[in-house]
């Protein structure tokens, strides 16, 4: 063997792990920076972006053709030539669309208005809903939400109804298919005043049944604008109909609900999953996972299951010193360990009735500095840590629980570059993270967790987490260098289309972008 073919053949070796599976776009120079892509097919897509300076600034829309920018135009903010504000901008059957809200005398009213792929509107808006808006100072306030079926067929438009500052929250409500034909719509409201409780979670499902999970909180007496921080008393899961509200009681013999998502089949079999704790005043921490299969048609709960951390789960990558430290208060009476801070990332219903759920550990905090002279200044940590991944058979036990150790912190830019990006085939469940170079060796394998993520050329890269569905082994690997792709990768803004099998990936590097497009 030659010394040339040798060094081709480690070449090979050495790349073939990172980006043989990604179709790449070129890496191009962009006005404005991208905040949303919405599938097409395959190379072909949608983008959002905003471009220019605060005042003469707008949002565009933008139409690649095999990942190139090939249109693009400035959305329109109006309505029949009256102003009007841009709430949001979704895919629905195969076109873009762009959701205005118009004030109109004491009305507030949302249109839907089409573009084509020269991203310029066509045909008239559509009148989607309308509420009434009560003009006394912030009591004029109501917004509208948007909320999408997994499988596009149908899309749901709700509003808030604005009251007094203590009423119970009232809201609107018009579930449409792709096709904007309407097939329920009607009012709600909580059964909790505001200070009591808060929206947590909804969910539309494939069959166009609208379900909310509601937060209630232990300290009702506590103010304050930040009610997500306070003691969580209850989780409550809540059907909305066109004749209210059908609110199911969940009993987790003794446990509490701190978070909870929603998943169904085609069958309206519900499944809801999410994290328990302690029933201990002011306690958020988390103890274990569950789940729940309900048929929402009889109302009956088909089964249900529960899986504790053990001590070793919780504690596995934690220093000495912090399992020392968890060892005396637990002796001291203070509670075992418990996990903290952890979010639902996603939750999928396999074709058999399996369930994959997926957490991440996710907070932020802040450090406040004040110079001689008086001034404040506030820094703001963005933490998204370690994944938690764990599947449950279609007989309702826990198959296998893994932990996937990770550390990104990043500073005063909401995460921007952080988190995961996630896709389930028939025979793994796949995700994307940044991370660091040193993490792997040569060969691009996982070795430590040593070094936090960076977000530097030199030592950036993407690692590729794959989990066997069904063995729950873990193969983590260096999937993509950023010395190779010339970008970073922005995982919030990845698009997983499960219609087509296929995830559009955004990479970003100073004012250049590029796209890949994964086949699954």
């Amino acid at each position: 063997m030659t010394f040339r073919l040798l060094i081709v053949l480690l070449f090979i070796v050495s790349s073939s792990y990172s980006q043989d599976s990604i179709e790449w776009g070129q890496l191009v120079k962009t006005k404005g920076q991208v905040n949303k892509i919405m599938p097409l097919n395959g190379a072909d897509f949608f983008s959002i972006r905003y471009q220019g300076g605060t005042v003469l600034g707008g949002n565009y829309l933008g139409h690649h053709a095999n990942f190139s920018l090939v249109k693009t135009g400035k959305i329109k903010s109006s309505v029949s030539n009256s102003t009007a504000i841009i709430e949001f901008v979704s895919m629905v059957n195969g076109s873009p669309y762009v959701f205005l809200s118009d004030r109109v005398g004491d009305k507030k009213i949302l249109y839907a208005q089409k573009y084509d792929t020269a991203c310029i509107p066509v045909d008239d808006p559509i009148k989607l809903s309308e509420f009434e808006v009560v003009n006394n100072g912030w009591k004029s306030k109501g917004d509208f939400n948007l909320l999408f079926s997994k499988s596009k067929n149908f899309f749901c438009v709700e509003f808030d109804i604005p009251g007094n500052r203590e009423d119970n929250e009232h809201f609107g409500y018009k579930v449409f298919t792709s096709d904007f034909e309407v097939i329920s719509q009607g009012e709600y409201s909580l059964p909790y005043l505001k200070s009591e409780a808060i929206i947590s979670k909804r969910y539309l499902s494939n069959t166009g049944d609208y379900f909310l999970s509601v937060k209630v909180f232990d300290d009702v007496e506590k103010k304050g604008l930040f009610k997500e921080s306070r003691s969580v008393a209850k989780v409550v899961l809540m059907q909305v109909t066109t004749d209210g509200l059908e609110e199911y009681t969940i009993d987790l013999e003794g446990k509490k609900i701190n978070e909870l998502t929603f998943s169904s089949d085609n069958n309206r079999i519900l499944t809801f999953s999410g994290l328990y704790g302690d029933k201990v005043k002011g306690s958020n921490g988390v103890k274990g996972v569950f789940y729940f299969r309900l048929n929402f048609d009889s109302k009956e709960v088909l089964d249900d299951g529960f899986k504790d951390f053990d001590k070793g789960f919780i504690t596995e990558d934690w220093t000495d010193r912090e399992k020392d430290r968890a060892d005396k208060d637990e002796l001291k009476g203070k509670g075992s360990p418990e996990l903290s801070n952890y979010d639902i990332r996603d939750m999928v219903t396999l074709s058999d009735g399996s369930i994959i759920g997926m957490l991440e550990q996710f907070f932020v905090n802040s450090v406040t500095y004040t110079d001689p002279r008086g001034y404040s200044r506030t820094t703001y940590y963005y933490n998204y840590n370690d994944v938690i991944v764990y599947k449950i058979n279609p007989e309702g036990d826990f198959e296998w629980l893994k932990k996937i150790p990770k550390t990104q912190i990043t500073t005063n830019d909401y995460g921007y570059y952080s988190s995961v990006a996630t896709f389930v085939n028939s025979s793994n469940l796949v995700f994307f993270f940044n991370d660091h170079i040193k993490n792997y060796n040569e060969a691009g394998e996982f070795i430590s967790n040593e070094y936090s993520t960076s977000f530097t050329r030199k030592t950036n890269t993407v690692a590729r987490v794959k989990i066997d569905l069904q063995t729950g082994d873990v193969q983590r690997t260096n999937f993509v260098k950023t010395f190779d792709s010339e970008s970073i990768a922005i995982p919030k803004l990845f698009e997983t289309d499960y219609l087509k099998n296929e995830m559009l990936m955004v990479f970003r590097y100073g004012k250049k972008e590029k796209y890949g497009l994964i086949r699954f």
